[in-house]
């Protein structure tokens, strides 16, 4: 690649990393109405004597970990998408494959920056989804 294209896509790249470091950081958000969530369905399971009420509160505690999982996952692509420039990709894919022996190496960056966006989704799902089963958990108590 020539000094004039690469000096093309560095602006590019610049650009979607940080579209999707803002977007992940907005996660933040989720992942404290998850928190609020979990609080609770603990305060209800500990204070209500139904069993209907009971399972929903596990499965509301057992969707949050869901998202904290996620949550987890965003935390990490945020710190590596901010030191992008400093990484040399096989070297960081070599440790990446250290820690987790099922990680895709080689990929693009766009392939990146849309795993981490799937990630996004779907714990935004899961907050959607704890968030119904509370409200459901309300209605019936």
């Amino acid at each position: 690649m020539s000094d004039s294209e690469l000096s093309h896509t560095k602006p590019k790249v610049h650009a979607k990393l940080s579209v999707i470091l803002s977007l992940l950081k907005a996660f933040k958000l989720a992942e404290l109405l998850a928190l609020a969530n979990n609080l609770l369905a603990i305060v209800a399971f500990i204070y209500t004597p139904e069993l209907p009420l009971k399972v929903l509160a596990i499965l509301i505690l057992a969707v949050g970990l869901g998202v904290f999982y996620f949550a987890l996952r965003i935390r990490i692509d945020i710190t590596l998408f901010e030191q992008w420039d400093s990484f040399e990709i096989n070297a960081l894919d070599d440790a990446l494959s250290n820690i987790n022996p099922k990680h895709q190496t080689g990929r693009a960056l766009e392939e990146r920056l849309q795993g981490s966006y799937r990630l996004f989704n779907r714990g935004l799902v899961l907050v959607f989804v704890q968030f119904f089963l509370l409200i459901t958990a309300v209605w019936l108590a």
